[in-house]
């Protein structure tokens, strides 16, 4: 094989891969057993409408309609007494990494106390990734009452949730890797001709790590993708909330206090007793001798 024909032959191969990858543009996936095992579009209920192209049922959550493919993100913001923002947090981090029948994930956690020492202000935020029918169930065991917290005193202030359409990349991201997986498998029939030189080897070996290297990059976005079509993100912010009870929190750090404070004023007044016998003579002598100098200079005066 002369020097001039391989440029020709890895245009010619180039080419048939564009064309084979657009005839098979409809299946996406040169093979079918690879492909992600994305949601399957569910029948429509009874009682939905359809909603920017998906389906909203009764209960709120929409689901595919016509193969297309969704992400889910949520966020939503907790509000409640300030003693219980570490416990919720904590509580449903736990709740997250613990339970294997709820197959989450935590994706970040972080608590801080922000504010003056004396009086720290928590705050906590959580962001897990779990399926589409575990979200309910998360959601409620976040709004559940800790124990000796008033269930009032929970709030939820905000709730956002949005979708995004991930059709087109499921699609662009199939047709990629079908036509780089192709052309790296001519590529490979061609180093296997027994006429191509050491030089010619040399050049279609380093095409084929090049080509296998971008395979391995699209397969990694495919699965991270695949991931967030199969998981809802879900976001939550934990804040402290001014109730009646961090209004009397005080008061009621006082009163558990109050024994301690008595005894500590008691021990403050002992040691100043304490501390005063020794003066007790001295502040004697100055007494009398004071008042025997006043008498005397009483007589001399008269």
């Amino acid at each position: 094989m002369s020097h001039r024909a391989l440029p020709v032959i890895l245009l010619s191969l180039a080419i048939a891969s564009c064309d084979n990858a657009e005839k098979s543009g409809s299946s996406y996936y040169a093979d079918p057993s690879a492909a992600p095992a994305y949601p399957a579009a569910a029948p429509m209920p009874a009682d939905a409408i359809m909603v920017s192209g998906a389906i909203e049922s009764s209960d709120g959550a929409q689901k595919p309609v016509g193969g297309e493919s969704y992400t889910y993100d949520h966020n939503l913001t907790i509000s409640m007494a300030s003693g219980f923002v570490k416990a919720r947090f904590e509580r449903a981090r736990d709740y997250c990494q613990n339970d294997p029948a709820l197959n989450c994930k935590v994706t970040s956690a972080s608590f801080r106390l922000l504010g003056e020492p004396d009086a720290p202000l928590p705050v906590a935020n959580l962001s897990v990734a779990l399926p589409h029918d575990s979200v309910a169930q998360f959601e409620s065991s976040l709004v559940a009452a800790l124990q000796d917290e008033d269930k009032g005193d929970i709030i939820i202030k905000s709730r956002q949730t949005s979708a995004q359409n991930v059709t087109n990349q499921v699609r662009d991201i199939a047709a990629r890797l079908s036509q780089l997986t192709n052309y790296r498998d001519r590529m490979i029939e061609l180093s296997k001709r027994k006429n191509a030189t050491t030089e010619d080897l040399i050049k279609v070996e380093a095409e084929i790590s090049r080509t296998q290297s971008e395979i391995e990059q699209i397969e990694g976005q495919r699965r991270d993708l695949a991931e967030r079509i199969a998981k809802e993100n879900l976001s939550i912010s934990f804040e402290a909330l001014s109730t009646a009870s961090d209004a009397l929190q005080p008061v009621r750090d006082v009163w558990q206090s109050s024994l301690r404070t008595m005894a500590d004023s008691a021990a403050s007044a002992l040691a100043f007793i304490v501390g005063s016998i020794p003066w007790i003579p001295v502040l004697l002598i100055v007494f009398f001798l004071g008042r025997f100098l006043w008498r005397r200079a009483r007589k001399s005066a008269s």
